[in-house]
């Protein structure tokens, strides 16, 4: 079977989510940066180098909102009503940083909410390619990386939480979504397990 047409992936048994690692959540003098984004740089460029050297597809996941706010969830309105949108398609802020910036080949998916699989084609790009496993990376926690292990593992995809390659506001709430997130039965580990 042909695995790849003009550079660009026909068929993976497994994937890499890239969740919301764009400049408005990840770079230190960001308001809306998420404190422990920045710190994964590194291991999620290694993880993506590995997978990539796999014929692992890798998926980016932007959340992008129209300047309005009209698309973002109401408990955050206030943001763009006060004059702070974040993450608006085409600039600065919604871009992935440089360090692990898209590859050509790569995959981009546009979401609005905190699952990478609610109202995106993302559960007919994995389907289209035959992937069987998926991998999370990304932030943050409690929101866009746990709402979308859940999805992911709600549509029967063996989902993994990439430990070192995820992030959230503190140390204390990573821990306790991987707590939970264990006890849902999607297992947590290190990407050094997985490039094993």
């Amino acid at each position: 079977m042909e695995k790849k047409i003009d550079g660009m992936l026909t068929h993976a048994e497994n994937a890499i989510l890239v969740i919301d690692m764009e400049n408005d959540f990840v770079m230190p003098d960001s308001p809306m940066r998420v404190m422990g984004a920045y710190d994964t740089l590194p291991a999620i460029k290694k993880f993506l180098d590995w997978g990539r050297a796999n014929d692992w597809a890798v998926i980016y996941i932007y959340r992008i909102h129209r300047p309005s706010g009209v698309d973002a969830e109401l408990f955050r309105r206030h943001f763009f009503e006060e004059g702070h949108p974040f993450c608006i398609a085409g600039t600065h802020g919604a871009a992935i940083p440089d360090a692990i910036a898209p590859q050509p080949g790569d995959i981009s998916v546009e979401k609005q909410r905190f699952s990478a699989f609610f109202g995106t084609d993302l559960d007919i790009i994995l389907r289209g390619l035959g992937v069987k496993n998926v991998y999370l990376t990304g932030t943050q926690y409690p929101n866009c990386v746990r709402s979308t292990a859940v999805d992911s593992m709600s549509l029967d995809y063996n989902t993994t939480v990439v430990t070192d390659c995820c992030s959230a506001a503190s140390e204390e709430v990573a821990k306790a979504n991987i707590y939970d997130i264990r006890n849902m039965g999607i297992p947590c580990v290190d990407s050094s397990e997985i490039m094993k």
